[in-house]
């Protein structure tokens, strides 16, 4: 707490998952941030995809670990521990604030949006995973192949995504400043990290800032996108 006021704390996964054999022909979890490739442990995965199309408080994320523990033989009493070392390697990432939406801002900022509606072959992946990692019945794990009814916002965003490589930030920026085609992309928008954290209390002023950080979330939630950053 901050004086009398509760401060939120979100954290959420960033990186692309595989299943990979390794040099004894074992099956391997890799995630790969920022085009660099890291295996996981047991314990590391598990926690990872409990926050991975997650944005959680450190309490529900210890809660759906401990759930998960129980059928996957790892030791409850790691959660601490394996959640410093994924932030650590930057696998999970967190951010907190006095407000959920500000501390929401925060913590997808310096994200970088990835659609994967055009990857068939990550949905895939997802799916085996949901299957035989998360253990999730059929009925659940094939909604992964289901086909999305966006709202306007959620096109905008995915349509801003797919032109470039692009933050959350910078999302929100092109959105205010009506720069759709991002051929012609001005980084100038974002020259500093000051504008990224201001931005943050701009949400709490501006309605259209607000509905796109909700459609970035929602997309996100939706299994649409996936997040990376630089490590």
């Amino acid at each position: 707490k901050r004086g009398n006021l509760q401060v939120i704390t979100l954290y959420t996964a960033v990186g692309r998952y595989e299943l990979r054999k390794n040099e004894n022909g074992e099956k391997q979890p890799i995630v790969t941030v920022d085009q660099k490739e890291m295996a996981l442990s047991r314990e590391e995965l598990l926690l990872w995809s409990c926050l991975m199309w997650e944005i959680l408080t450190k309490e529900e994320a210890k809660a759906y670990f401990l759930k998960k523990a129980v059928r996957m033989d790892v030791s409850q009493e790691r959660f601490d521990a394996v959640l410093q070392r994924l932030e650590v390697r930057q696998l999970v990432v967190s951010a907190q604030a006095e407000k959920g939406d500000i501390a929401l801002y925060r913590l997808l900022a310096k994200l970088y949006v990835i659609p994967l509606e055009s990857s068939f072959m990550v949905k895939v992946q997802a799916f085996f995973r949901f299957i035989f990692f998360e253990k999730l019945p059929l009925t659940v794990a094939k909604n992964v192949f289901q086909k999305e009814n966006y709202t306007g916002m959620e096109r905008r965003v995915l349509h801003l995504a797919r032109k470039a490589r692009l933050s959350c930030a910078e999302i929100l920026a092109c959105i205010a400043n009506d720069e759709i085609d991002t051929s012609v992309w001005n980084p100038s928008v974002l020259q500093n990290a000051d504008v990224c954290d201001n931005l943050g209390f701009v949400l709490c002023l501006c309605d259209g800032h607000r509905k796109a950080l909700e459609a970035i979330s929602t997309l996100y939630l939706n299994k649409n996108v996936i997040f990376d950053k630089r490590k």
